[in-house]
């Protein structure tokens, strides 16, 4: 049941979080420190990981929950402290006079300053709101809702433990503001989950979930359903967010998700573009079997 309703756990940029590289500089405030005082991870380096990340998704910061967002941080420190403690291990084993090593270092750093030039020419992108309402208006269908939906947080518990749903439906309802910790303390979900689903098609809701599309019919968004609701073997505390009418989403309520995807594209534009210009300066193109030197073996 809970694999059926879309939630939005944002596990794979997690995941991203946790296998991110260190390239941050080590500036600001120190976020962590090892007990013997020599892994330190910066707070500067932590927010250069979490950028690529979302980047990585055409995300900004204030498109994920914070919840969700701690959980990356706290991954990309975990991950950075790791790095720096085996190469810590690596120096003490002096591999860091290894002739791999220092060759590593060179092909590196040429590596390094390539993809630095190429980024400051894609990111020095700026869209305005007169592109993207051109953008919006040329691609308006796919901005268009068929029929009205809704989005809910939803505490899952197993229909046979009733003591448990009815403790976390009067702890939601008491305290609504925190129902993503309701959701982390009663449900069986990954610590970074909320229990937030994406958009539903009512249609949808009511063929397969029809209790409660019909507990929902008269609660306003941002209010939580008074009972319990049950559904097969399981039961839900539910909390409406969000009711959405069909018809086209207004441009306002689509912008700031438009300019992260535009931004991103017109950055992969420019990079593409500034690498072929330097492949036309320097001739690139002629490299061929008959224009280079290979010695066979």
């Amino acid at each position: 049941m809970k694999r059926s309703f879309k939630i939005i756990v944002l596990g794979a940029l997690c995941a991203l979080a946790l296998s991110c590289g260190n390239n941050g500089g080590k500036s600001g405030s120190v976020v962590y420190q090892s007990e013997d005082k020599k892994i330190k991870v910066y707070e500067s380096e932590v927010n250069t990981e979490l950028q690529k990340s979302l980047e990585s998704a055409s995300l900004n910061e204030k498109d994920v929950p914070e919840e969700q967002l701690d959980q990356m941080r706290l991954n990309i420190i975990k991950n950075i402290a790791l790095t720096r403690a085996i190469a810590l291990e690596g120096k003490t084993q002096k591999l860091d006079k290894n002739k791999k090593y220092t060759n590593a270092i060179d092909n590196a750093q040429e590596g390094l300053l390539a993809s630095i030039t190429v980024a400051e020419r894609a990111n020095s992108v700026e869209v305005n709101d007169e592109r993207l309402r051109q953008v919006y208006e040329a691609n308006k269908a796919s901005f268009e809702r068929k029929e009205d939906t809704v989005r809910l947080q939803l505490i899952v518990i197993n229909s046979t433990d009733k003591a448990k749903s009815e403790a976390a439906l009067k702890e939601a309802i008491a305290n609504p503001g925190n129902f993503s910790e309701f959701v982390k303390k009663y449900a069986d979900v990954p610590d970074n989950a909320n229990g937030e689903t994406a958009e539903i098609p009512l249609t949808e809701l009511s063929k397969n979930y029809g209790p409660i599309n019909e507990a929902i019919k008269d609660i306003p968004a941002g209010q939580i359903v008074k009972s319990v609701v049950t559904v097969g073997n399981e039961s839900y505390v539910v909390k409406v967010l969000e009711k959405n009418d069909k018809g086209f989403i207004p441009f306002d309520r689509v912008k700031a998700q438009l300019k992260t995807q535009v931004v991103s594209q017109e950055k992969q534009v420019r990079s593409q573009s500034y690498i072929q210009e330097v492949t036309d300066k320097y001739k690139l193109n002629k490299i061929s079997s008959e224009t280079v030197k290979i010695k066979k073996k």
